[in-house]
């Protein structure tokens, strides 16, 4: 049993709108998968790892966020250490080496960096950013972003290592940098784009080049967006009902488990459902900005606004790839598409809100 105290200042609206998006997850996921030979029990997974992030999301609630800081730099080393492991030793999926496995379990290092990333960068601008952030702090932040981000991006997995950025840019902001100034820091890297462009792959270049020109490759690179894009309209207003959508149980839509999970709930629930989706999203990252704003402290706020900054900009990039305003990079749906890391790690980010949130009147 859990002590009385603890529960009465436990943040429940903030974890109960986390686990409702997480359980809409599992509902889709099931009706995603159903039929499919190999996948129909994928749901009973995520609902396992689901449990494993309550659990290790009620650890976070009840160890003061103070204590977590305090071993955010070792935590963040430990992170690290794995992703070089993850390079030599990891399994390799879809031509991305990014996965550790631990008997039957594979997990990715990479979602325990960007939650050590968000703790990391708050202890900082809360020690050692008084005022506007200096270029010294600049480079110390960055290096603190940019290692793992290299070493994601080393797997090589880009949409993970993407991201990353609406976490430094947050912390740029909470440091005091002045907005023309990150404007200019945008603007060199769109004069860099052509550098990066030479670096990518061809698949990724045909990627970026399908958001452009739609009927570019209708039947190879953009048959993923074009079959999103149909499911999406042909759910309407209401959808067609759970467990009754066509691109997915015919198997049309890739990866409707995972990165495009928002596609099946648009298909089966229609324009009300996805809309329901982002409702409870955006409830999400205004409870993370309320608890930043009744923190009582800067460590506080730091960590309620970068954590919220990840999610979002995670949340952000997912949709514009389901409705092919992105390329497709294989960034999932936070705390609903199918995988256990990265839900632990959304559930994760989240119990640091709440843990800010609950001790806002503790002395």
């Amino acid at each position: 049993m859990l002590p009385r105290r603890f529960l009465d200042r436990l943040d429940l609206p903030t974890l109960g709108i986390a686990l409702a998006l997480a359980g809409m997850g599992i509902l889709a996921i099931a009706s995603a998968t159903s039929g499919q030979p190999g996948r129909v029990g994928l749901w009973r997974v995520q609902l396992l790892w689901l449990a494993v992030a309550v659990c290790v999301g009620l650890v976070i609630v009840a160890v003061d966020y103070h204590v977590w800081a305090e071993f955010s730099l070792a935590l963040h080393a430990g992170a690290v250490v794995l992703l070089v492991v993850v390079l030599f030793a990891g399994k390799e999926v879809s031509g991305n080496r990014s996965w550790l496995e631990i008997g039957p379990w594979t997990f990715q290092p990479s979602e325990v960096a960007k939650v050590t990333t968000c703790l990391v960068l708050a202890a900082y601008l809360s020690e050692r950013v008084r005022g506007e952030v200096g270029l010294r702090q600049i480079v110390e932040m960055g290096a603190i972003v940019g290692l793992p981000v290299a070493l994601v991006a080393a797997q090589p997995d880009m949409g993970t290592a993407i991201t990353f950025v609406p976490v430094f840019l947050a912390a740029l902001l909470l440091g005091g940098l002045r907005w023309r100034v990150i404007a200019g820091i945008l603007v060199l890297g769109a004069l860099l784009a052509p550098l990066a462009w030479m670096h990518l792959k061809d698949y990724q270049r045909e990627r970026v080049l399908t958001v452009l020109d739609p009927e570019r490759d209708p039947a190879g690179v953009g048959y993923q967006v074009r079959q999103s894009k149909i499911a999406i309209g042909s759910g309407k207003l209401a959808g067609k009902g759970l467990f009754r959508g066509t691109q997915s149980h015919l198997n049309f839509l890739p990866a409707q488990h995972t990165d495009f999970v928002l596609a099946v709930v648009a298909e089966e629930l229609g324009f009300l459902g996805a809309a329901g989706v982002l409702l409870l999203f955006y409830a999400l990252f205004y409870r993370g900005i309320l608890a930043a704003r009744s923190s009582q402290d800067r460590l506080g706020s730091h960590v309620c606004l970068l954590a919220t900054a990840w999610l979002a900009g995670q949340v952000a990039v997912n949709v514009g790839m389901v409705l092919g305003l992105l390329p497709t990079i294989g960034v999932p749906l936070p705390l609903m598409s199918y995988g256990g890391s990265a839900l632990v790690a959304c559930v994760s980010a989240v119990a640091l809100v709440a843990n800010v949130r609950s001790r806002r009147f503790v002395n």
